[in-house]
């Protein structure tokens, strides 16, 4: 047996859109990939969710016309393979799929390249789960068919049989249809099947702008052209289409197909996000920033070495909290050396992240931002020594004020640099396809970096009321206001989950 050459090309189904419904097999794949290379149907929410640092090649891209991109795609597969590199050729749906997956393993095989397929949730399933179609139903549809309304060009004969389509047994998917409606519809006909029969319509399914609609065969070309249905779209033809619009159980979720824009560090909110799709939402995270560790941790670690001589230690952040504690144990230290120390927080999210290094803070004030922190620290901390681990961006205001009552040591853990421009990019291809119902701000930067990236696709349905902002605290519905975007939702008990509270029960007066 011949040696496999170095390098590997890892073919990857993207899924249908939903960055929910991509493997974890195929996300571990793109997080250690030295190359992507994907089509130009991968939705712009999966795009957000690959490694900035990863170089990336739309197919689409690349010079010439099927088939002559097709070949230059493949040697660039094959070159960048022959090198080493882990390539993660990332597709649509699945690979195999109506996905031309074989014409691209193929040259590889020949070429002696390594790989792997990992299978996507293909188009038909996720139009199936989030239009609520049953493909299958032991009352009148024992079987499925995925049939594709697109074949190749230049093929001298046609492999669909539309005498044997038309008395198909079960439910006909037919993808990459929506082009070629009135070909399906008269074929269908001709060959005896019943105009009455019941057609559903989903066009980028799974996704936030997801468009459906159902008629019958006799009127399919109509319905395409009366609602400017436009491809990736899938046609379900059978009884089961009847089912469209009947269960709706996204729609039943407290916050059902609303549609809510989070900003949030990089690497962060994922628990924020989660909790908000598990509501029904069609979440969208923007990377409002990047958070850093030092370059140089010589003033961390030499404050750190002489902990025990501090009174206080203060936090403003998660973040704060995370990248001092993990370098206080990178250093050798004991967690238990701070129980000689009193420990404060800004607020509950703070504390949480305490939490989870089995720390529990001695104050959280009751206005969880810098000035309630100053207001609560003032009498305790007079005369004695407080070391404060936040960001080098963050308000200097507390370690101004309590410097006047105390010995501070203004101490910067991590530091924050703005998005990237291609995830600007990105989240602005989405919010020209999709309305926002909420934009939910963190914190007064986040604000103020939303406001700037973004504040120009998001003002004008901000001020109609049609979006509507909701922040985690006052101060922060303040800087919203400043920003002049008006009054904010605000979570009554600063977190994120009070900010969710906020949209339920605004979501509950839209849909009422």
């Amino acid at each position: 047996m011949n040696e496999v050459a170095g390098g590997f090309v890892y073919f990857i189904g993207a899924g249908p859109g939903d960055p929910g419904l991509l493997t974890v097999r195929g996300q571990q794949i793109l997080n250690d990939a030295d190359l992507i290379i994907y089509d130009r149907l991968v939705s712009l929410q999966i795009l957000q969710i690959l490694p900035d640092e990863t170089p990336k090649i739309c197919a689409e891209s690349l010079p010439g016309c099927h088939p002559e991109r097709m070949e230059v795609l493949v040697d660039l597969m094959i070159t960048n393979a022959s090198n080493g590199l882990k390539v993660a050729r990332l597709k649509g749906g699945d690979p195999l799929l109506f996905g031309r997956g074989s014409e691209e393993i193929e040259p590889l095989i020949a070429k002696n390249i390594a790989f792997e397929i990992v299978p996507g949730v293909t188009a038909a399933l996720g139009a199936s789960a989030y239009s609520g179609i049953p493909l299958t139903h032991r009352e009148f549809s024992s079987a499925v068919a995925f049939i594709t309304g697109h074949e190749k060009a230049g093929k001298p004969d046609s492999f669909l049989h539309w005498p044997e389509i038309s008395k198909f047994p079960g439910t006909l998917v037919f993808y990459m249809g929506v082009k070629r409606a009135q070909v399906i519809q008269s074929n269908l006909l001709e060959q005896g099947m019943s105009p009455q029969t019941p057609v559903a319509i989903i066009s980028e399914a799974t996704l936030p702008q997801q468009k459906q609609a159902t008629t019958v065969l006799g009127n399919l070309t109509t319905l395409v052209a009366q609602e400017n249905f436009e491809p990736p779209a899938v046609i379900i033809i059978g009884s089961a289409a009847k089912y469209l619009g009947l269960w709706g159980w996204r729609n039943k979720l407290p916050l059902g197909n609303a549609s809510v824009l989070i900003s949030r560090p990089k690497g962060q909110g994922a628990d924020f996000s989660a909790k908000l799709k598990n509501l029904g939402a069609n979440v969208f995270q923007f990377d409002s920033m990047i958070i850093k560790s030092p370059d140089d941790w010589s003033l961390v670690d030499h404050e750190i070495k002489k902990i025990d001589s501090f009174d206080w230690l203060v936090f403003t952040s998660a973040n704060g909290v995370e990248k001092f504690l993990q370098r206080f144990l990178q250093l050798g230290f004991d967690i238990r050396i701070l129980s000689n120390l009193k420990i404060a927080c800004i607020g509950p999210s703070t504390a949480l992240a305490l939490k989870l290094f089995h720390i529990y803070p001695d104050l959280i004030p009751p206005r969880h931002d810098a000035e309630g922190l100053i207001e609560a620290l003032k009498p305790l901390v007079k005369g004695g020594k407080v070391l404060l681990a936040r960001a080098r961006e963050g308000r200097a205001l507390l370690s101004q004020e309590l410097s006047k009552i105390c010995q501070i040591t203004d101490l910067h853990v991590y530091s924050q640099s703005p998005p990237s421009q291609e995830q600007i990019a990105n989240i602005k291809k989405m919010l020209l396809q999709t309305s926002m119902d909420y934009v939910a701000v963190t914190s007064s930067n986040s604000a103020k970096v939303i406001f700037d990236a973004l504040g120009d696709l998001l003002a004008p349905s901000i001020n109609v009321g049609k979006t509507k902002v909701v922040s985690i605290s006052p101060l922060t519905s303040e800087e919203v206001k400043d920003l002049g975007w008006g009054s904010a939702l605000s979570s009554a008990s600063f977190t994120t989950d009070g900010m969710i509270e906020e949209m339920i029960k605004d979501w509950s007066k839209e849909e009422a």
